[in-house]
């Protein structure tokens, strides 16, 4: 592994640093106390100056400067009490509010500095500053304009600080498309008793503390046949009672839709694919023609039994389908909504599905078709709509989310804008994980949204278990996928009727799903972009001593995810130690770790120039540069760090660049090895050396190899076999290939080629090489040639 060089800062560091603040400038956010006595003085310096590393960079120095000559009096009874943008989301170049609220306990007045450190993955883009004065037992307000950056899809992390120390953090998000970074939210509070201060106070809490973007609006309809109650002359109700009784208000639904346009949160109304209420004949004109049936005579419709029937109807059916689609029609043109958000039952009748006239009808492959013509009939809508335009978003629920699920193929497969599905039967952390990188992967990147519901069933004394929401979330957003848990303001799901209020979360975890969501915001394109690699799960690529590690969510393990994109190789260590492996249950509190030694493999070609670690857990969610070492044991080149602190999650971040190998042959022996070994005991190898002693379940070699254009690429591995024939498993980016055959070639002195080919797109990518339990036999290898 490669070093920059860093030469050292001398004597005349202050002199630098008072230059730096003349001109506004600082570094980006990172805990400055680094002798750790609660204070920011002289002693710091010599503190850094003792750590100083090839990580380090003159803007700890300059920031450890920044803080120091602000002040760091103690002023306990002054706090900030929040931080908070004006939208959810905001268009390259657009004006950003943030708005500061500054709260004075004590019984004297308060005048001081307030400062804003804007960073993007730790590094500071914008500073501000302005003296604050605020009077006994009183509030302010500071607020500040910044014209985001004009780059597209990035996340911001928003620090303000009082001069005495007081510090809080909130988020940006810079997208010029929702769809993009989906923070979905709920909304079930229109009925004619929800006053507008209510919905103002619902959407300003989900867009303000968690940077919610999107929104479900839950149950809005008249019927599921017949969304919008009109009289006969066509008006619109102004009041209509919904399936359960409860009385809708359309100038409260109106009201709230505006809102959320006003924060740039994008509603979207519930609908159901294919069901009906009774009287659905009389009241709305569907026809009995168009339903499922259980049978071939017709007898028996499919039915959902909710205390009241919602009767099905064939999602294949064409005049089934135009009824539906002009129910789209009526909704998008009598409320602003940006989209469509449509739903199922799933697998109800067991494959077991008949038509009117008695023929089968494939249920997956008919929701699969309505998908495809619900969106090609939204996009019709929009360009003969000029009101309509970018209102053509279809999301649907895939009912069981998991890997080989009933009509998880067919959704995948579809037109839908987002991947979005509920959790049933996939109960596992890993199980999960698995899901989100399928789906990705088959979508074509598509963001993935989960509708999972936490504690459901469980008595937890009427409060969630902040422990398991916590695990989970950070378990879903590290491996790429958003969750669906908020909503009407103050309140999280715990089932899947939304308006149920069975559990609430408690002042504490409040707090904690704050930071999240500013973490998952500020950090968005290191978690969620389209372009990022998924990572290997295999042990190759980390090591922490004394730790017992896992790449798949296994119980009582630090559970660790790789993902990398085209500047950042990313580590994520969620703490399992002393739970199970499952999501949703009660979870026990992680013992917080200290000091955790990290070894990172990014093979002989990274040139890294910065290792960061964040978390919600700490500071805020602020990113802090950590000192690290580089060397090389038998398993082959490493960068050393200590990780300092690990609660629930926290996430590494390597600034590297990885270059191609000369003439693209990757060397075996300076490859990421494990369990095997290097020698030079047969000539005619190619480098310093070649691996031997692969030979047993779980060695492997991995690269990181270059692409610089998509394409078919072909493998070539260089080998030597003079036993039996074997076989080894190819897995790139963490997904299995292909069984490569290593055939004998009677001798340990002679080499031969194994090749295959695959497609990869332009980046970075994880080639392994792995002895599975199903593979076989002894081989050495000498390099992979691209």
């Amino acid at each position: 592994m490669k070093n920059k060089e860093f030469s050292q800062l001398n004597t005349i560091v202050l002199l630098v640093i008072m230059v730096l603040w003349s001109s506004g400038i600082a570094s980006g956010p990172i805990p400055t106390d680094y002798n750790k006595d609660q204070k920011v003085t002289l002693a710091d310096f010599s503190a850094l100056a003792s750590s100083w590393g090839p990580a380090s960079r003159i803007g700890e120095l300059v920031q450890l400067g920044f803080y120091w000559l602000v002040g760091t009096s103690d002023a306990p009874d002054i706090d900030i009490q929040t931080a908070y943008t004006g939208k959810s989301r905001y268009l390259p170049g657009q004006q950003v509010e943030i708005t500061v609220i500054c709260r004075n306990n004590s019984n004297t007045a308060y005048q001081g500095t307030l400062l804003l450190n804007i960073t993007c993955h730790g590094r500071s883009v914008h500073t501000d500053r302005q003296v604050i004065s605020i009077d006994s037992a009183s509030s302010t307000a500071g607020s500040f304009l910044w014209p985001a950056a004009q780059e597209d899809f990035q996340g911001y992390l928003v620090e303000a600080r009082l001069s005495h120390g007081a510090c809080a953090t909130t988020a940006i998000d810079v997208s010029s498309d929702w769809k993009r970074y989906p923070r979905y939210g709920y909304v079930t509070e229109f009925y004619s008793s929800t006053s507008p201060a209510r919905s103002t106070q619902i959407l300003d809490e989900l867009s303000r503390d968690y940077h919610i973007n999107c929104l479900q609006y839950y149950d809005w309809m008249w019927r599921h046949e017949n969304v919008i109650e009109r009289d006969l002359s066509g008006q619109i109700a102004p009041e209509w009672s919904d399936w359960r009784g409860a009385t809708i208000s359309f100038n409260i639904l109106q009201d709230s839709i505006a809102k959320a346009h006003d924060r740039a949160m994008a509603p979207l109304p519930y609908f159901q694919v294919y069901l009906g209420l009774d009287d659905y004949e009389s009241v709305s004109g569907v026809s009995p023609q168009w339903g499922l049936y259980s049978n071939t005579s017709r007898s028996t419709q499919y039915f959902h039994d909710a205390g009241i029937q919602f009767w099905v109807f064939n999602p294949s059916d064409t005049a089934w389908q135009n009824h539906l689609f002009g129910e789209y029609e009526d909704a998008l043109l009598s409320l602003d909504w940006a989209g469509i958000h449509l739903d199922q039952l799933g697998d109800i009748g067991q494959g077991n599905y008949f038509d009117y006239d008695g023929s089968a009808v494939n249920l997956e492959a008919a929701l699969g078709g309505i998908l495809n013509n619900s969106k090609s009939h939204l996009e019709a809508l929009a360009l003969g709509h000029p009101t309509l335009q970018n209102r053509d978003v279809l999301i649907f629920n895939i009912v069981n989310g998991g890997r080989g699920f009933w009509g998880v193929d067919e959704a995948l497969d579809s037109r839908v804008d987002v991947v979005y599905s509920e959790l049933w039967d996939n109960h596992t952390y890993g199980g999960v994980s698995d899901f989100v990188r399928y789906a990705k992967n088959r979508s074509g990147g598509k963001a993935v949204v989960l509708a999972a519901y936490m504690n459901r069933g469980e008595d937890t004394g009427g409060f969630f278990d902040a422990d398991s929401v916590l695990l989970a979330n950070a378990a879903f957003a590290a491996s790429g996928a958003f969750h669906l848990e908020l909503g009407d303001g103050e309140h999280m799901l715990a089932q899947e009727f939304f308006p149920a209020r069975d559990k609430i979360t408690s002042e504490d975890l409040r707090v904690r799903l704050r930071q999240h969501y500013h973490f998952i915001t500020a950090y968005e394109r290191l978690l969620f972009s389209p372009d990022q690699r998924m990572g290997d799960g295999g042990l190759q690529w980390i090591s922490t001593e004394g730790y017992h590690l896992s790449g798949n969510g296994s119980a009582d393990t630090l559970w660790f995810l790789n993902r990398g994109t085209s500047e950042h190789e990313i580590f994520h260590l969620i703490n399992l130690l002393g739970n199970d492996d499952q999501w949703r249950n009660i979870a026990d509190r992680p013992v917080l770790l200290h000091d955790v030694p990290v070894k990172l493999r990014l093979g002989p070609d990274a040139e890294v120039t910065q290792v960061a670690v964040a978390s919600p857990d700490t500071a805020g969610g602020m990113m802090q540069s950590v000192p690290y070492v580089t060397g090389t044991d038998t398993r082959g080149d490493f960068l050393s760090l200590t990780l300092p602190r690990l609660e629930y999650w926290s996430m590494i971040c390597v600034e590297r660049t990885i270059t191609a190998a000369a003439n693209n042959r990757y060397e075996a022996e300076t490859a990421v090895r494990y369990q095997v070994a290097v020698d030079t005991d047969h000539g005619g190898y190619s480098g310093s050396g070649f691996v031997d002693e692969f030979a047993e379940t779980g060695d492997s070699v991995g690269y990181y190899v270059v692409v610089n254009q998509p394409g078919e690429y072909s493998l070539r591995f260089r080998y030597a076999n003079g036993g039996s024939d074997a076989s080894r498993s190819l897995i790139i980016n963490g997904d299995f290939q292909v069984n490569m055959p290593f055939g004998s070639i009677g001798s340990w002195e002679g080499w031969n080629i194994a090749g295959t080919s695959v497609y990869l797109q332009t980046g970075v990518h994880q080639v392994i090489l792995y002895y599975g339990s199903w593979n076989s036999g002894a081989i050495n290898l000498d390099y992979l040639e691209f």
